[in-house]
């Protein structure tokens, strides 16, 4: 008789090659997800302070091409042969040859203010002022608008090379930029900005503006 001898135990089926290696695809995305939340919550701030620089660069680049738009506009009536003192800068006169901002004089719009400290108050205004190493004493035409500490900085590093966080350093009372007399301050003209047709200062005369960080664009000097 021929004995067959069984195994007790059952066969069991040999584990695939590939068994067990979703959990390292898994694993490292764990892992690269715990390393940007702590990246997230360590750089917050930062990145807030970068987004706010960002947007002080942006509306200084504004401020710049509007002030630069002005020039033109007066340069465009001057050219014309309207005499300095007899352009009109009114946003209301725009159908003379003699209105900055009408077609037929200087071409070009009444400038925004919404880059403006305060665009819900703050205004371009339009002093005359003697600068020192820029013009004559007869003054020279200017357009200025109140704006932030951080676009001041900004504007300064991009028309005068100064450096970021200097702008409290161009302070001083500049007379009344909301007057129509000739503002003579020359001589309290921030020595960084003296002879420089583009600039921002801190004016800390309130006669009938806000003092504040002041952007100014020379239109015409005389």
């Amino acid at each position: 008789m021929t004995m067959i001898v069984r195994s007790s135990r059952p066969k069991q089926s040999r584990l695939a090659s590939d068994a067990g290696i979703a959990i390292g695809p898994i694993l490292f995305i764990i892992s690269i997800l715990g390393i940007l939340a702590a990246a997230i919550a360590a750089g917050s701030g930062s990145f807030t302070t970068g987004t706010a620089t960002e947007s002080n660069r942006a509306k200084a680049s504004a401020i710049i091409d509007i002030g630069q738009n002005l020039k033109i506009g007066f340069d465009r009536i001057i050219g014309n042969g309207v005499d300095f003192d007899a352009v009109i800068i009114d946003p209301e006169n725009t159908s003379s040859s003699y209105d900055l901002f009408s077609p037929l004089g200087g071409g070009i719009s009444a400038p925004s203010v919404t880059m403006a400290a305060d665009p819900s108050t703050d205004k371009w205004k339009f002093p005359l002022v003697a600068i020192k190493r820029l013009g004559t004493t007869d003054g020279n035409r200017l357009a200025v608008l109140r704006v932030t500490e951080g676009v001041c900085d900004e504007l300064n590093s991009k028309v005068a090379a100064l450096d970021t966080g200097t702008a409290m350093d161009q302070s001083g009372d500049f007379g009344d930029f909301g007057s129509d007399s000739l503002i003579d301050d020359s001589d309290n003209w921030p020595a960084d900005l003296q002879g420089k047709p583009i600039g921002c200062l801190h004016n800390s005369n309130s006669t009938s503006v806000t003092a504040g960080f002041y952007f100014y664009q020379v239109l015409a000097v005389q």
